[in-house]
């Protein structure tokens, strides 16, 4: 779409036009800003019911977005840590608040897609009880091996895959899911050996008790970094800057995938739309700005989502689609 401000080079635009348009953004933006402050959040609490224990990347994510979110709202925002039971602690807390936009939920990849594929008779539709406010930001994983391993690049593990079995360690169904995700492109199986956490996978890992693993990037990079573990692919659809020299699995062979965890904001269903978009738009507010996007490269390891909410609906039915594929090719989950 064509700017209204004229091209910085183009005839006739002179330096007071230039701080006319600056002046412009800016008194719009305040003008946003004072609208939030006057909505009907205004001197409200606001709940942010997260399925994960306080100090992990989403917990943190939910305590920058929501803290600053209730600053722009006039809101006193509360980050209540409900974790547990795959999530629906977390899931069944927030479906029986009130609609009303003060109970928000901090939705990630494992409710809203994973749970839907791997877990039998769960008690919610991640797509038809929850609306999108705003996704927050996605981080990708990297395939690694150890130090001394003789396994030097992602062709290198395919091949071993392919002629005799190899066990890949996971910390999640999300992981297990983009290993067989690979697998599948590839025409191999992993044998999936799942850890409780990441931090016993990456020891087991460092001392060579397990021949490859995929792991949470933003968790990963210090110790790439360090030498102490050997990444083979990261599976974002770029390179890392900060390891820019680390192939992505796509630059590997394999055009089609990537693989991020993501975490969002959503509210029930029934939800007024005008709660949901003064919600939306103070998120988008604080995306805008250096600050957040700093946040999620430095703490958290990967980057901002700029998906709209209806995209990110979109995403999720398309990211359920595909695991459903994975997991029943790969017998896995609920198959």
């Amino acid at each position: 779409m064509k700017s209204d401000i004229p091209e910085p080079f183009s005839l006739g635009y002179t330096r007071r036009d230039a701080l006319r348009a600056v002046t412009a953004a800016a008194l719009g933006f305040s003008a946003i800003q004072q609208a939030l402050a006057q909505s009907e959040f205004a001197g409200k609490a606001v709940r942010v019911i997260v399925p994960f224990t306080p100090g992990s990347g989403s917990d943190t994510a939910a305590r920058f977005f929501g803290e600053r979110a209730g600053k722009l709202l006039g809101a006193s925002v509360v980050v209540e840590n409900k974790p547990g039971g795959n999530g629906l602690i977390t899931i069944q807390t927030v479906k029986g608040a009130p609609a009303d936009g003060l109970t928000i939920l901090l939705g990630n990849i494992s409710l809203m897609v994973v749970n839907p594929v791997m877990l039998k008779d769960i008690p919610y539709d991640s797509v038809h009880d929850f609306v999108p406010v705003s996704g927050l930001y996605r981080g990708p994983a990297v395939y690694a091996v150890a130090p001394n391993s003789p396994i030097n690049t992602l062709e290198d593990m395919i091949a071993r895959a392919k002629k005799e079995p190899l066990s890949v360690g996971t910390y999640s169904q999300g992981y297990q899911l983009g290993a067989a995700y690979l697998a599948s492109l590839a025409g191999t199986r992993f044998q999936d050996i799942p850890y409780k956490g990441q931090a016993p996978l990456m020891s087991d890992l460092m001392g060579d008790q397990v021949p490859a693993a995929l792991l949470d990037w933003g968790g990963a990079i210090s110790s790439i970094k360090a030498g102490k573990i050997k990444p083979l692919a990261i599976t974002s659809v770029k390179r890392a800057d900060a390891v820019p020299e680390l192939k992505t699995v796509r630059e590997c062979g394999f055009p089609d995938y990537d693989h991020y965890s993501w975490v969002g904001f959503f509210v029930k269903k029934g939800t007024p739309p005008a709660l949901t978009q003064k919600l939306t738009q103070a998120i988008e507010q604080i995306k805008q700005t250096e600050e957040a996007r700093r946040f999620a490269v430095d703490n958290l390891g990967g980057e901002l989502m700029t998906d709209t909410p209806a995209q990110l609906t979109t995403y999720i039915e398309a990211q359920i689609q595909r695991f459903r594929d994975i997991a029943r090719k790969a017998q896995i989950g609920q198959v």
